[in-house]
């Protein structure tokens, strides 16, 4: 079974660089962008789509929200989460899209991202237990 690719975007580097470590223990491949108009560009331009991408809400240049529902409308395939600190968030991308998105709450644990990662992407790439 090919390795599910994850999208990781949020202007914290740092934060971008522990989840991008994080979700390839968890055995995907994953790419990261600190800035979404390069994670739109990569999108776009990947040989190899990827299948969830992973969005901060409030990032400079083009909020989460936008960047995620681009990428969804361009492709009927890929999911998304959307992280942020502010509780309302996403509510309108969730009614648009329905099953193909997620909130994730920050902060998080790891063992929630696992979760929401499993809840949207389901039994074909179940998330290893031992990663969490």
């Amino acid at each position: 079974m090919d390795r599910l690719r994850i999208l990781v975007v949020d202007d914290e580097s740092a934060l971008t660089s522990l989840l991008e470590k994080y979700l390839q223990r968890m055995g995907f491949e994953v790419e990261s962008a600190s800035d979404p108009q390069v994670a739109l560009e990569r999108f776009r331009a990947a040989k190899i789509p990827f299948r969830l991408v992973l969005a901060d809400l409030t990032m400079p240049g083009l909020s989460g929200d936008v960047l995620l529902s681009m990428m969804l409308r361009s492709d009927p395939n890929v999911m998304g989460i959307l992280s942020s600190g502010y509780p309302a968030a996403g509510k309108s991308l969730k009614k648009e899209f329905g099953g193909r998105i997620e909130f994730l709450q920050k902060p998080f644990l790891p063992r929630m991202l696992a979760e929401t990662i499993n809840r949207l992407i389901g039994a074909s790439y179940s998330v290893s237990k031992s990663a969490t």
